[in-house]
């Protein structure tokens, strides 16, 4: 542990703890020696004006003053390991598409530069050993992604145009309710005005983005959740339909590591894995299958095996006439 993860541990002990420590149960607490702990004492008192007293009838050190007493260190304080997980953070976000963030991190980013350095520590170091690889990222225009972020915490009315898969146009009023990043991509749930329904919109499908000065309409918790997590993947809504699949060796072992659905089931039957869950629509479900072909049987529901079945006849087709 370096000096300032010291200071910031015993600052943290202290405002946790009102009633005096020896220095021996400092030292336990920071796995150095009660010497040590003694200089960094010393050191808060004399260089960041911290209040740390002795308390005879305790004996032992705290932060004067009651329980509702805060002495907080003055400027940005995070242990070495939280500053190195906020830097490979700020990193992710960047390399995962979300330039358009760049500009509004920028100051994060060299407040946490300058900690890592006087710590020894090198931001650039750290970032070239993280690789993230974006799949079927779609680029955001940079003032959508911020009203949308200001409509969201704001909690105002979004007036839109919007576009769906298959490019048909419409405008839309929305209340935002969660912002979502999933499979490389930006996603809005959102109360929609003009349908008087939940549902999810792609940021990147979004134009004419407004914001209004109306209220956005408050979606209790357990409704948004009974509705976003019980379809599957992307696609919300209530859940009519529950998928069976059974998966081969090849694949076997790997899929049963994985989470496909937070209700789902698994069962191993000899080297078979079979997994159960509920969704409400294909789409998406069938990408995910199709991706593990020829490893992987639908054995229920029937629609939706005859829908792979389909699929698969469909892109042999496309071969059979070359």
């Amino acid at each position: 542990m370096d000096k300032f993860d010291r200071i910031l541990s015993l600052h943290r002990i202290f405002n946790n703890h009102r009633r005096g420590l020896s220095l021996s149960q400092l030292a336990a607490q920071l796995e150095c020696s009660a010497k040590t702990v003694s200089r960094t004492i010393e050191l808060m008192r004399d260089q960041l004006n911290a209040p740390i007293e002795y308390i005879h009838g305790e004996h032992g050190y705290r932060y004067a003053g009651d329980e509702h007493t805060i002495f907080e260190l003055p400027g940005l304080w995070l242990s070495a390991s939280e500053l190195q997980s906020m830097v490979l953070l700020l990193g992710m976000f960047e390399n995962l598409g979300n330039s358009l963030l760049a500009r509004e991190l920028k100051a994060v980013d060299q407040l946490l530069a300058k900690n890592l350095n006087a710590r020894g520590l090198d931001t650039g170091d750290l970032a070239k050993h993280i690789k993230v690889l974006p799949l079927a990222h779609s680029q955001i225009d940079s003032s959508i992604f911020m009203r949308v972020g200001e409509a969201l915490l704001g909690r105002r009315q979004l007036s839109l145009d919007y576009s769906d898969y298959t490019g048909k146009r419409s405008r839309r009023s929305l209340s935002p309710q969660t912002l979502v990043y999933y499979r490389d991509n930006w996603y809005l749930d959102a109360w929609c005005h003009t349908r008087t329904a939940l549902r999810t919109f792609a940021l990147a499908r979004m134009e004419n983005v407004e914001l209004l000065q109306k209220p956005a309409t408050e979606i209790e918790t357990l409704q948004l959740a009974q509705h976003f997590t019980s379809g599957y993947g992307i696609f919300a809504g209530t859940a009519r339909q529950r998928a069976q699949l059974r998966f081969l060796p090849p694949v076997a072992l790997e899929i049963s590591r994985q989470r496909w659905h937070p209700e789902q089931q698994g069962s191993w039957q000899g080297g078979d894995y079979h997994l159960s869950f509920p969704y409400s629509d294909e789409r998406e479900l069938l990408r995910d299958i199709l991706r593990h072909l020829p490893y992987v049987e639908v054995l229920k529901p029937a629609s939706l095996r005859k829908a792979l079945q389909k699929r698969l006849e469909d892109s042999l087709s496309l071969y059979k006439q070359t």
